[in-house]
């Protein structure tokens, strides 16, 4: 629950586009952006975040429609994320509240958070190459938010953004499980961000990873 008036930034297909804004008729502040079926959450956020729409924001909550359907408990997850993230006003109102401290770059939550090497998966190398790009090398490590679901500090992603990606780099969707452009880039919000000087936490306000 969100306090106050927000801006909502929406990302379909030009397919579904007229079903989108039905859906969201009568709602005020309201953005939509078409994105090709590519990249999943991915390529579509980066389209927004590169196109200076976010510019003006400290702090912006990223969601997505999350299903994993070759997880059993795929519908569950998203569920948990955004009763989390934006479910109850007071925490909502705390989480912004850490934004106050111009460090904070990515707010998410804590179980979700994986700092372990077996989270690479076939990922590992695709991300270093990309963290070159953006001048990250000595910063990678694990530790990303699993389901991409945060609230982030549009600022603190300038270096993902310097890799100037569109949605015609990412794969095609044939329904990937692993090892595609946006499996690395899910592993390199935080490192675009601890490479310019900024701390992830978790909704209680701690720095992750934790030792």
């Amino acid at each position: 629950m969100m306090p106050g008036s927000v801006c909502l930034h929406v990302t379909t297909t030009s397919d579904r586009a007229q079903d989108v804004e039905r859906a969201l008729a009568g709602q005020s502040d309201v953005v939509v952006h078409l994105s090709p079926n590519r990249g999943r959450d991915i390529a579509p956020f980066l389209a927004v975040l590169n196109s200076g729409a976010l510019d003006a924001y400290d702090a912006v909550l990223k969601l997505h429609t999350k299903s994993s359907p070759h997880l059993w408990d795929g519908a569950l997850r998203r569920k948990l994320l955004l009763q989390t993230l934006c479910g109850e006003r007071r925490s909502v109102l705390r989480t912004l509240s850490l934004f106050a401290d111009p460090a904070t770059a990515i707010v998410g939550w804590g179980p979700c958070f994986r700092a372990s090497e077996r989270f690479w998966f076939g990922n590992e190398a695709r991300v270093r190459a990309l963290a070159v790009g953006m001048k990250a090398s000595d910063c990678v490590r694990p530790g990303f938010f699993e389901g991409s679901m945060f609230w982030f500090r549009p600022a603190a992603l300038a270096r993902l953004r310097a890799l100037n990606l569109t949605a015609g780099d990412f794969e095609a969707e044939a329904g990937q499980l692993d090892g595609t452009l946006h499996h690395a880039i899910e592993r390199c919000f935080t490192i675009a961000a601890w490479a310019s000087g900024y701390v992830v936490r978790d909704l209680s306000g701690r720095v992750l990873p934790r030792d």
